[in-house]
């Protein structure tokens, strides 16, 4: 039985994994050769939106240690909990498992056309915002932070849509789908994850509407696909 579940594994998660990987490394390209910086675009939608720039003003008047480490908390279960939930759908269901990771990937391969097409920049380099993640480096002591980033060497301009907003919805909206009105306290991690891009300076809400735009049409794009 152990053995059966080890190949089912494999079987299940190697392609997203691979695909995954693809998806990883084709962003390093992209970063790349990516040629216009859009960044007074974003400013003027936010504006134009809310008459103030959100991060400013969350930065400005409202930061506090306290929402520095709850903030850096919620941003780096972005690299956790999608996974975990991902575990927990394939070991419990299945046909909800292949939707999940249809939607995630749907929604990965979408944006990064989008960051080939339109690099955008976040707050921190747009507003001149407080990086706020890499000061925390600075008062824990240990350069946990740029490390990750780093290692990972995410794409600086790769601002919308962005995947914390769209990833943390994907996990809600199967949380919901299956759980119904009992997952409804799954919506903390997205609220979380969302205020905290914001307010740490690496992203605009405008970016937060499309990360939630895409993913929503990819829900549904995986649904037609498993319809058939």
């Amino acid at each position: 039985a152990h053995l059966k579940r080890a190949q089912r594994f494999m079987k299940d998660w190697f392609p997203f994994i691979a695909l995954l990987l693809a998806y990883d490394s084709m962003r390093g390209i992209v970063s790349n050769i990516t040629g216009v910086v859009h960044s007074s675009e974003l400013i003027s939608a936010e504006l134009y939106l809310f008459g103030v720039i959100p991060t400013q003003v969350l930065q400005q008047f409202f930061r506090t240690t306290v929402l520095d480490w709850m903030g850096a908390f919620f941003y780096s279960l972005h690299f956790i909990v999608p996974f975990l939930f991902g575990f927990v759908l394939w070991y419990r269901s299945p046909d909800n498992y292949r939707k999940y990771t249809a939607t995630l990937l749907i929604t990965s391969y979408s944006a990064l056309i989008t960051f080939l097409v339109y690099p955008a920049a976040p707050p921190w380099f747009g507003v001149s915002a407080q990086r706020i993640l890499f000061q925390i480096d600075g008062s824990i002591g240990v350069p946990f932070y740029a490390t990750v980033y780093a290692l990972i060497q995410p794409n600086p301009f790769a601002a919308i849509p962005s995947l914390h907003a769209a990833y943390s919805w994907i996990v809600a909206l199967f949380a919901i789908r299956i759980k119904r009105m009992r997952a409804l306290p799954v919506v903390v991690f997205p609220l979380g994850v969302w205020f905290s891009a914001v307010y740490l300076g690496e992203h605009y809400i405008i970016d937060l509407f499309a990360g939630v735009a895409y993913s929503t049409v990819a829900y549904f794009v995986a649904e037609k696909l498993a319809a058939r």
